[in-house]
């Protein structure tokens, strides 16, 4: 039953802000949902008794952050805007951490406090904006000790506790940016192999083309494309070029017509091996006339192509069709239409461009 409702409550926190494809700004937004939490808790219960043991001033300051923190869980599940929620806690718990050094907190123990602020700023902020506030803090804790004999300070510490608690707190924020950066450099290192397993997975191992995956990922500039085209393209004759020369010939032929397709489209477009020995091209924003003209371009480039296959040329021809792509054309209609434009052009003798 516990469990269940641990479950249920980590779906709520996710909802809305949770993103399977960036890890660290959940972990982020988790670490300040827990800590706003855990320092609700312990705020209201820690205020309390001061207002129990009649210290009111810092009573109230307790209680009062309190509130912030219940404030700042609301403001985050609301807005999702995890960073100004991350100021938020921040920056109350720097005011606070320097009154605890200032006052003592109770039985003196209040700066003790101050060393869960590196291993959370240096998490949220990470290591350059997070070291820079920290030394900025440990420069104004040391000034508030040992400058002009302590009379910065409400309380009384003996001269070998300032300096034990500046030592500390300098090795808890290396020791803490240590981690930090092994931490941030192996975060960095795992986005890249995402990234180029991702790549890879996106591409066709033979030509380098993108698959079926890398068109679903390419997908939304054609859904986003004002007007465009579609060209559907295939090898004439590709199973005799196989049964001919062989497997590793038909390969060779689909890298070198893979080459002249990169080679002839623009850096906006973008093409795919569909499927065997047949391609699909997107050329954004352009009319009937221009997507004629590329595929034309492209079809003769094909034809004039003699490929070496060890001692022997082959020569490959091409049929391309073409439909338009524009925002009240379906895009399963248009390669439809482009894909029937290609056989059309096969009917009529290959080595040809149909368009409508």
């Amino acid at each position: 039953m516990l469990i269940e409702k641990i479950y249920m409550m980590s779906n709520y926190l996710k909802s809305g802000f949770y993103n399977p494809y960036n890890y660290e700004i959940t972990l982020k937004v988790y670490l300040i949902y827990i800590f706003s939490a855990i320092s609700l808790f312990i705020f209201l219960v820690l205020g309390t008794n001061c207002l129990y043991e009649e210290n009111t001033f810092l009573g109230t300051i307790l209680l009062s952050g309190a509130g912030l923190f219940f404030f700042n869980i609301l403001y985050l599940k609301l807005t999702d805007d995890y960073t100004t929620s991350s100021y938020i806690i921040l920056y109350f718990l720097f005011a606070l951490m320097l009154y605890l050094v200032y006052s003592g907190g109770v039985q003196q123990t209040g700066s003790m406090w101050s060393f869960i602020l590196p291993p959370v700023i240096l998490f949220i902020h990470g290591l350059k904006k997070g070291l820079t506030e920290l030394f900025l803090f440990l420069l104004i804790v040391a000034s508030m000790l040992f400058v002009e004999n302590g009379s910065f300070l409400e309380t009384t510490y003996t001269y070998a506790f300032k300096v034990r608690l500046v030592l500390i707190l300098f090795v808890t924020i290396m020791l803490s940016a240590l981690y930090q950066y092994t931490r941030e450099v192996s975060m960095k290192r795992m986005i890249k192999m995402q990234s180029d397993l991702e790549f890879f997975l996106r591409r066709d191992p033979l030509t380098g083309l993108y698959n079926r995956r890398g068109y679903d990922y390419n997908i939304k500039h054609i859904e986003s494309a004002e007007y465009g085209a579609i060209l559907m393209c295939d090898i004439d004759h590709f199973k005799k070029i196989n049964d001919t020369y062989g497997h590793s010939a038909g390969d060779c032929v689909l890298q070198v017509v893979a080459n002249v397709i990169k080679e002839n489209i623009r850096i906006q477009d973008f093409s795919v091996r569909w499927g065997g020995e047949e391609f699909f091209i997107f050329l954004s924003t352009v009319t009937s006339n221009e997507a004629y003209n590329i595929a034309e371009k492209l079809r003769r480039k094909i034809e004039n192509t003699p490929i070496r296959y060890h001692d022997k040329m082959i020569n490959v021809t091409m049929s391309i069709g073409i439909s338009i792509v524009e925002k009240d054309i379906p895009l399963s209609e248009a390669i439809k239409n482009a894909d029937n434009a290609m056989y059309l052009s096969k009917s009529r003798g290959r080595n040809k461009t149909t368009r409508p």
